[in-house]
């Protein structure tokens, strides 16, 4: 029971510096300074009737009045929570009263080492402060023990102490003052063995996450190019089985036409009627080029009036020959007249030359056409990319916002209207031109998603001072405000879970930042304005191409 008391007693004593702000590293300094200022103020007394039993009064009272200021100390720390001023008197008391007793007991040897317990106020300090506070009362020891030792020779000798007291003095107060610096000592050892196992375990876990970044980073740029693989495939895929389509039904046109121009030969046509035919053949070539886009009610009226025609000019196949006539911009009434001009049974068969001439010329710049839209993606995507280029180089960001267009082509829906706004003056800048389309890429990607398939996307340059400035703005629903401070940090997403992973920003961020750049954005319902600054440097040939 007594125990029991003793240790709460101990316990309530040495936690009134505490407060519940306090970090376990700061509980326990105070704790344990505490501690020890509360044994110093319980074994003083003790300490103090030794010497006035063996009749050194005034060496009594040192140690005795020591234990009634420090006992006064707890109890204004109980009051008031000063725990500074409490630290603070404590670590004087500490320093002077020593060397104030081994004065009074006439110097070095008739004070039993006592001024050893001084060397406590700078240990307290380093324990409970800091090294610079701890250095000062050090210095300060050093100056009371080089004044002790200049006036030692003219002290008198007072100690009526036998000389086994004194011994045990000596002895108690080099192991207790040893004793307490090696505590110190393998305090902070301790603590160093524990901080540098924390930084191992720090290193570990950034190596960790530093892995899972670039994991989750690869993973990001895998999706990216995924969506552009999935787009690309899907661009080339049009123009491929279109040119093949057209390709297959070429073969058998030109063999018609072929047998057809034969026939229209064959026909034996006047003079006459060569000259009536020759204007419209000659404009074949030219309508097919541009061909007449019409309403399909008007298309429907115009080919039905068209086929009428024909089959009263006695023409079997005409339902097959109307539609290209139709075509080429000719209605049943503009054919009337060299209807009337050319024997029936010559009418048919030119009429039929003629539209198998212009379905011929059509499919052949339907497969021109494809093989070029074939060839416009590679180069785009080879530019884009930077394939067999170096990393860092002189760059067009004009080229590479129009490369990255190509390659989102599949994702811009009719209901997404794309508008340039160039400005001349853009110098080519220095720079890793595939990271910068991915940046491109980033934001414009977000952007379609943003708006679902309809709104509007400006894509605008300017030159400021020594930077590039590019901003996209998309007239989507804008960024919601409580996340729009973060936009740009790992993981912050809008998108519904499983549709993004957080990342794009932050990697389009990471890229800005490397090319010491700058990249911000505004956004309001409506209105979403990302603007990225790059540095010009000295590279300021070529300049960009003009405004679209």
């Amino acid at each position: 029971m007594i125990l029991r008391w003793c240790r709460r007693a101990l316990v309530y004593v040495t936690s009134l510096g505490v407060r519940p702000g306090d970090d376990d590293t700061l509980r326990l300094q105070k704790t344990t300074f505490t501690a020890v200022s509360l044994f110093v103020c319980l074994v003083a007394p003790l300490w103090g009737a030794v010497y006035i039993y063996y009749g050194e009064l005034l060496s009594g009272a040192i140690p005795s009045s020591y234990s009634v200021i420090s006992a006064a100390s707890l109890t204004q720390l109980k009051r008031s929570g000063a725990w500074p001023i409490f630290r603070w008197s404590q670590l004087l008391l500490i320093f002077v009263l020593p060397f104030a007793l081994m004065l009074s007991l006439g110097g070095f040897i008739q004070g039993s080492a006592v001024m050893l317990w001084s060397f406590l106020a700078p240990l307290g300090a380093l324990w409970s402060g800091t090294i610079k506070e701890a250095a000062g009362w050090f210095a300060a020891f050093a100056v009371g023990v080089a004044f002790s030792g200049v006036v030692d020779p003219y002290l008198t000798a007072t100690n009526n102490l036998p000389e086994p007291v004194i011994t045990t003095f000596f002895v108690m107060n080099a192991v207790t003052v040893a004793a307490i610096g090696f505590f110190v000592i393998a305090y902070f050892v301790g603590q160093k063995d524990r901080l540098i196992e924390v930084m191992r375990r720090n290193r570990e876990l950034e190596e960790a996450y530093l892995q899972q970044e670039i994991t989750l980073r690869q993973s990001e740029r895998l999706a990216t190019l995924g969506k552009l693989s999935a787009g690309v495939a899907h661009e080339l895929n049009n123009p491929a089985a279109a040119a093949q389509r057209a390709v297959e039904q070429l073969q058998e046109k030109i063999i018609t036409q072929q047998q057809t121009e034969n026939e229209v030969t064959c026909l034996g046509l006047s003079r006459a009627e060569l000259d009536a035919l020759e204007p419209l053949a000659a404009q074949v070539d030219e309508r097919a080029r541009r061909p007449t886009f019409l309403d399909p009610l008007v298309r429907s009226d115009r080919e039905r009036a068209m086929e009428d025609l024909l089959e009263r000019a006695g023409v079997d196949n005409a339902w097959e020959i109307s539609p290209a006539l139709v075509s080429l911009g000719y209605e049943a009434k503009d054919l009337d007249e060299l209807a009337s001009s050319m024997r029936p049974e010559k009418f048919g068969g030119a009429m039929a030359a003629l539209a198998r001439r212009y379905t011929t010329q059509s499919l052949l710049l339907e497969v021109g056409q494809g093989a070029g839209r074939i060839i416009e993606i590679v180069k785009a995507l080879k530019s884009y990319s930077y394939l067999d280029q170096a990393p860092k180089q002189s760059i067009d960001i004009h080229e590479g916002l129009d490369d990255t267009l190509v390659m989102l082509r599949s994702r811009l829906k009719a209901g997404i209207e794309v508008r340039r706004d160039y400005a001349n003056d853009i110098p080519r800048i220095d720079a890793f031109g595939s990271e910068l389309n991915q940046v491109w890429t980033n934001i414009l990607d977000n952007a379609i998603d943003a708006m679902n398939g309809r709104g509007d996307i400006v894509l605008a340059t300017r030159r400021s001072g020594p930077y590039v400035v590019v901003e996209i703005t998309d007239s989507g629903p804008g960024i919601p405000p409580d996340i729009l401070d973060t936009v740009f940090d790992p993981f912050v997403t809008t998108k519904p879970p499983g549709s993004g992973t957080g990342l794009g920003l932050n990697i389009s961020h990471g890229i800005v930042q490397k090319h010491r750049g700058e990249i911000g954005v505004e956004s309001s319902p409506g209105r979403t304005r990302f603007t990225v600054k790059l540095p010009i440097e000295a590279a300021t040939r070529d300049p960009g191409r003009r405004a679209e």
